[in-house]
């Protein structure tokens, strides 16, 4: 069977409801997930996702009940890793994996299980963890020496990777406990480690991960411990083999334990004194799931009392005191059935997956984003294929990697504009194709239009995308300076059915109120590539009046690239602009009443702060974080949202965060409140 195979017939069994299977195809399905286990835990590799894995397999262990099967694959499906270099050892306790759960039912029904074995109405504590996405490894100290690591294997017997294990740098190689202890956890890639890692194999053209349980087990699992050390794994701590060989009373007692032993536990550990609290507790988990660098798959919940693990014991295949509450999957297979080729507001053409729909996060997902057009080669993602889908939370999907491939159409860009038929260019300095027709391309103007009326510009109240695609489609609007001209269209848009008088004067009346704008606002709205926010206040402070600086431009490129942050390619973008497309400019005063500060009140370019740049953290008594950001503004300073090595300065006050300790890494200064107001 190849993986093109196994994914048609996976998507087959998938969509095959469970009471139509005949005892032929329960065969089929056992030898198809015996082949899902060898690729995921022999060669790293994944044909299906993690959640239609678990699908297929609780459909399989149902199936092998119904039909009384003489071989039960369905509890024990692992890959016996003949092909494997690394040598056989056995676990001295099993490690066994948890049973799942999904939802808050099933989570009481756990409770209920455990206080019948128990005998017992009594309320029973729990613990909650992060399920950590990663690869099962045992530790073997022996008098206070890590001596031998083995892998999770089929419970009972798996790989030594000792050597390999040495490699990373969060595990303790002495610890201060005598006699053998095993330690048991997860080895994972932390996310941004991930990232990193693909984007240098997309660059060096090979081969590329999809997900970091994957590319954690593949740097593991290699003969050149090399590729381990640079890696950057992490091992996370979660069990002990003997529990009841010690003195803990408490799963958290144990777990504080190893934190103390420097191990590397959950950052997420609370405590629970019943089953409601477990489930309030996973419902105001999503927040906290957003900012950790590390994929996990769902939270393990256990009984906190050891005590009673000895009584509850376990099943053949899992403990019967913890369970798994699985997450929605993030990541899903699926076929890329045609592309897209999408212009942009500033020309950008990128390719854009349309799918055979399917289901993450309890939305159906029809399209994704493919990036650009070298990523796609990159990728060797074509037509037809089968691809690794991700989208996590609310973000915009995106395919991450191919599961198999048809080989069908390669996606290229296209030579003409899909939307005005322009020659596309490409921009030999980055990875961008685009569309040169800027003011002409009616996909540019839609975009430009739909983001001149949003906050990020004029913000207009009552003027929205599909308003603004409406008047664009009906003519009303050509230009997105025709805006102020819409007052002239008044009659024709009380005509559409779906506009009121009352609603119609709110709209026109709103766009008068954005008439006047300030210069910067102006500058950005010229659409000069590179020239956003930032680099508008840049100009403004150098420009005194319409006629002498705007109209009839006489800055060259020598003198703007001299003025801060601006580099050549912007600079040759403005003298282009301001030399080739002054209309531009003149349209869009016709229509504008700008506003010029008093640019004689601002500092002195020599002070100690100007154009210093500065980020803001913590909580200020008399001052709002925009306030302060406008005052560091108007002295000449460069207010950033992040710290980065280009940061001059942090201004921190009371409960300052993560941005504290980042500048105190980087050795960036940092100002106090009064230190700050003092400089004023």
């Amino acid at each position: 069977m190849d993986k093109n195979q196994a994914y048609k017939l996976s998507r087959d069994f998938l969509d095959l409801e469970i009471g139509l299977f005949t005892q032929k195809q329960v065969k089929e399905l056992q030898g198809l997930m015996q082949f899902h286990s060898e690729m995921y835990y022999e060669k790293d590799e994944s044909v299906i996702s993690d959640g239609q894995y678990d699908e297929l397999l609780k459909k399989l262990q149902l199936l092998e009940v119904h039909f009384d099967m003489d071989d039960i694959l369905g509890e024990s499906v692992w890959s016996e890793l003949k092909q494997s270099s690394f040598m056989k050892v056995k676990h001295s306790r099993p490690m066994i994996s948890l049973d799942n759960t999904y939802n808050a039912d099933e989570l009481r029904d756990f409770d209920t299980r455990i206080k019948r074995i128990l005998k017992t109405d009594a309320i029973l504590p729990y613990t909650l963890e992060f399920k950590f996405d990663g690869l099962g490894i045992e530790l073997v100290y022996n008098e206070w020496v890590l001596e031998k690591a083995i892998t999770r294997g089929n419970w009972v017997e798996w790989e030594d990777v000792t050597e390999n294990i040495m490699q990373i740098k969060n595990i303790p190689k002495t610890i201060g406990k005598p006699g053998i202890f095993e330690v048991r956890g997860e080895v994972v890639m932390p996310i941004s480690s991930f990232e990193r890692l693909n984007k240098m194999a997309l660059e060096e053209w090979e081969k590329i991960f999809s997900n970091p349980r994957n590319a954690a087990s593949g740097s593991l699992r290699v003969l050149d411990i090399s590729i381990t050390k640079k890696r950057d794994l992490k091992y996370l701590a979660y069990d002990v083999s003997d529990f009841s060989a010690y003195s803990w009373w408490k799963y958290s007692s144990m777990i504080y334990e190893l934190e103390h032993l420097w191990f590397e536990i959950s950052s997420y550990f609370p405590e629970c004194q019943d089953i409601s609290e477990v489930i309030s507790s996973i419902e105001s988990i999503w927040d906290i799931k957003k900012t950790i660098d590390f994929e996990i798959d769902g939270l393990v919940i256990k009984l906190n009392d050891i005590s009673l693990w000895g009584k509850i014991w376990f099943t053949e295949h899992h403990p019967r005191y913890a369970i798994a509450y699985k997450f929605p999957a993030e990541i899903v297979t699926t076929v890329l059935e045609s592309v897209q080729h999408s212009v942009g507001r500033t020309g950008s053409i990128t390719p854009v997956a349309n799918l055979e729909p399917v289901n993450i996060w309890w939305a159906i997902i029809r399209r994704a984003t493919l990036h650009n057009y070298d990523e796609t080669q990159k990728l060797w993602v074509r037509i037809g294929d089968s691809i690794f889908l991700k989208r996590a939370g609310e973000v915009i999907p995106k395919v991450i990697s191919v599961a198999s491939s048809a080989w069908w159409e390669e996606i290229l860009p296209p030579s003409t504009c899909p939307s005005c038929w322009e020659e596309v260019l490409k921009d030999e300095s980055k990875v961008r194709y685009y569309c040169p027709n800027s003011y002409r391309c009616p996909a540019q103007m839609r975009e430009k239009l739909a983001f001149a009326v949003g906050k990020q510009w004029f913000n207009i109240d009552w003027f929205g995308e599909k308003q603004a695609e409406v008047f664009y489609k009906l003519g009303f609007i050509e230009k997105f300076w025709d805006i102020f001209r819409l007052k002239n269209y008044r009659d024709e848009i009380l005509a559409l059915e779906w506009f009121q008088e009352k609603s119609v004067n709110k709209l026109l009346e709103a766009i008068e109120n954005v008439r006047n704008t300030d210069i910067v606002t102006f500058l950005k709205a010229l659409w000069i590539p590179g020239v956003g926010k930032k680099t508008a206040k840049t100009l403004w402070k150098v420009i005194s009046s319409l006629e002498s600086e705007i109209l009839s431009w006489n800055w060259d490129l020598e003198q703007l690239q001299a003025l801060p942050d601006i580099g050549p390619e912007v600079a040759l973008s403005v003298v282009d602009f301001f030399t080739q497309q002054s209309d531009i400019a003149q349209d869009l005063l016709s229509v504008l009443n700008i506003e010029f500060p008093d640019t004689s009140s601002l500092p002195e370019t020599q002070g100690r702060f100007t154009w210093k740049k500065v980020c803001i953290t913590g909580s200020f008594e008399w001052y709002k974080r925009d306030e302060l950001a406008e005052i560091l503004e108007q002295q000449g300073w460069e207010f950033m949202g992040s710290v980065s090595a280009k940061t001059d300065f942090l201004l921190a006050w009371e409960k300052a965060g993560s941005k504290l300790k980042k500048a105190q890494e980087l050795w960036v200064e940092i100002l106090s409140l009064e230190d700050f107001l003092r400089e004023m």
